[in-house]
């Protein structure tokens, strides 16, 4: 799988994450969330850490390759194993304390977060064999 979107959607992603985290938190402490528009700051920010995953995910790497290419499916692989896993305990720890509504609480972006984790740890594990291979 070869990203689609340019390189530098990568920090662009980055960004849009961060401001997705501190955005709100200031608009709340500014009293600019209350209990009229708290539905739609919660949906712009799940919006906005949608769009800013996918754009670090698909975004191409610096030295794009089939090597990066298999890289990028095997995160997905693997972070669908530990989403996997994630789902279960949620299933399991909701069925004990009695609320099955914890495990619908934004179990997709938990899943392009550890996309984006797995990504990031395949792509810098690269990197320093790259590096360590010259030497």
């Amino acid at each position: 799988m070869k990203g689609i979107l340019p390189a530098s959607c990568r920090i662009i992603g980055y960004a849009l994450l961060i401001l997705s985290v501190f955005v709100p938190l200031l608009m709340y402490m500014f009293g600019m969330v209350d209990d009229t528009n708290l539905l739609y700051v919660k949906m712009s920010m799940k919006l906005v850490i949608w769009l800013s995953l996918f754009m670090v995910f698909l975004a191409k790497a610096k030295e794009e390759d089939a090597e990066a290419a298999s890289l990028r499916s095997k995160a997905m692989q693997y972070a669908l194993y530990v989403w996997g896993l994630y789902y279960i305990v949620l299933l399991v720890k909701g069925a004990v304390e009695g609320d099955l509504q914890v495990a619908d609480n934004s179990v997709g972006i938990v899943y392009m977060v550890l996309n984006v984790l797995v990504w990031e740890f395949f792509l810098q594990k690269r990197r320093m064999e790259k590096m360590f291979r010259r030497k």
